[in-house]
């Protein structure tokens, strides 16, 4: 029982055509997809920018302030950085990595943390504030900063990972891999029972 040429015809045309609409339709929905990445993309891209700016503007400030020992003045329209700490911080949430976000954070309350250092040393009442090592206040201020500013070098560090990771080097990937897989887990010592 064989196919006559036109039902033979007819069958190739059906499953060419199968073919063509299935191709199609795996290839726009592939496209689709990666559209739709690139454009998550840009937008954690637009958010990763803000990040770096933000903390470097921290930066900046917390430098000023350690130099002089006094915050620059603003001008009235001017926000500062800590104005856009919330904010970022909610689309940091959408769009960064857990690590990310906790290193934010974190760099964000270590800049609290030494502006509150710098207001206990600024109204301290036994003494007028000076910039000297002999000013325990001070000198705290100056513990504070460089707790903020390992922070902060913690958080950009992140950032160029997450943005660059083909400049990872091929031991840290294979020590992800191997956590990520659980191939790499920490030694129990067993106990020896007399």
């Amino acid at each position: 029982m064989g196919l006559s040429p036109a039902e033979a015809a007819l069958t190739g045309t059906a499953f060419g055509a199968l073919a063509t609409f299935s191709s199609a339709w795996l290839i726009q929905r592939a496209t689709t997809r990666r559209e739709r990445e690139n454009r998550v993309w840009d937008r954690r891209m637009a958010v990763y920018d803000e990040v770096m700016i933000v903390v470097r503007r921290m930066a900046d400030l917390r430098e000023t302030v350690r130099r002089t020992g006094a915050f620059p003045e603003r001008r009235p329209d001017d926000t500062g950085p800590a104005d856009a700490m919330s904010p970022l911080l909610a689309r940091l949430e959408i769009y960064g990595s857990d690590a990310l976000l906790t290193a934010c954070k974190r760099a964000f309350a270590a800049r609290r943390r030494w502006n509150l250092a710098w207001g206990t040393w600024h109204t301290q009442r036994d003494n007028n504030p000076r910039i000297s090592d002999n000013d325990e206040f001070w000198v705290e201020f100056k513990k504070t900063v460089k707790k903020s500013r390992k922070a902060d070098h913690r958080l950009l560090a992140l950032l160029r990972a997450e943005i660059h990771p083909e400049r990872i080097s091929m031991g840290q990937k294979l020590l992800t891999r191997l956590k990520r897989f659980r191939l790499l887990k920490p030694r129990r010592r067993r106990s020896i029972s007399p």
